[in-house]
């Protein structure tokens, strides 16, 4: 069984890397809610589900707060060029959507650039650790691809939305599988899915081939989920969020 794959280390934030703070830092976080509810015609089940689609909107806005707290400290400090190593320029803000385990958020995030070169830094993109054009925190994708192992992306999908909250659909969980199927090669190695009836029925259900690149990857991750090394792949993953460097020289470049 082979190891896991070495990840270069990201951009220094600071003087550090983005994922290690200068100093501790204390968040407050407060969360309360109201519910309204009539008595005469509201069953225990309705008061379920308002507490439980109140708390994911607080739980969202705790996020939301904690998040500008994590910036400020990022910050606190002049923003170095990796490449010049001069301080960078603040170029306001842009707003990113990221889907989190408590929901969609979007986010205003801190934009710097380099007078000299052109490389654009965010320091809270690098401290969260998602990289240009992804949107799923590694929180995330460790939920959908652990139902995606046993269910089709459709089915897995709907699960999801009904139980977790979390807005995708088949399509993007397949997507997912496919951008996260190099790292958990890297762990358990290739796979056939030869031999697999229950994975070769659930394609054929789908109209799918049962020997495709496809059928690979979700074998590739039904092995990993039953090889006892889930957990510690995914810490491993999670630790790796914090790995996004910065931007190349881009002078005109916005977002």
């Amino acid at each position: 069984m082979r190891g896991f794959p070495v990840v270069a280390p990201a951009w220094p934030l600071l003087t550090q890397a983005p994922t290690v703070m200068p100093t501790p830092v204390v968040i407050p976080v407060e969360i309360s809610f109201r519910l309204n509810l009539d008595l005469q015609t509201a069953t225990f089940y309705d008061l379920q589900r308002e507490v439980r689609r109140e708390a994911r909107q607080a739980l969202l806005r705790a996020l939301r707060a904690s998040l500008v707290e994590v910036e400020k400290a990022l910050v606190a400090e002049p923003i170095l060029c990796p490449g010049c190593q001069v301080p960078m320029r603040s170029r306001g803000r842009t707003v990113r959507r990221i889907v989190t385990v408590f929901g969609s958020l979007p986010v205003r995030r801190a934009r710097y650039g380099c007078a000299t070169c052109g490389t654009v830094r965010r320091p809270l993109d690098e401290w969260i650790g998602l990289a240009e054009g992804t949107e799923y925190t590694a929180a995330v994708r460790e939920q959908v691809l652990y139902l995606s192992a046993d269910l089709p992306y459709e089915r897995a999908a709907d699960v999801l939305r009904h139980v977790a909250g979390i807005g995708i659909s088949g399509r993007q969980i397949q997507r997912l599988l496919e951008a996260e199927s190099e790292h958990i090669e890297a762990a358990i190695g290739q796979v056939q899915p030869e031999g697999e009836a229950p994975l070769r029925r659930r394609f054929r259900r789908a109209g799918r081939d049962g020997a495709t690149a496809g059928a690979a990857r979700v074998l590739q991750l039904r092995k990993l989920k039953t090889s006892g090394m889930w957990d510690q792949y995914w810490a491993r993953r999670f630790r790796q969020e914090g790995t996004v460097a910065a931007e190349p020289t881009r002078r005109n470049g916005r977002g």
